[in-house]
């Protein structure tokens, strides 16, 4: 996975109060199991399940 994208999407997990190993679990698990497609719904699936967080008001 390109690294500046990896930063980036840690960064706005980051913003949501997790801290930056977990946001990195996060991004890596989310990329692996969408084989790079669609990163976002991914870990904003992530972050519902073990936050209880809704991050995005468009994520399906």
């Amino acid at each position: 996975m390109n690294e500046i994208l990896t930063r980036k999407h840690i960064k706005e997990v980051m913003k949501y109060g997790i801290s930056k190993e977990m946001a990195k679990e996060i991004v890596e698990t989310a990329y692996e199991t969408g084989k790079g497609k669609s990163i976002e719904k991914y870990i904003d699936y992530a972050i519902g399940l073990v936050y209880g967080l809704k991050v995005r008001s468009n994520a399906r």
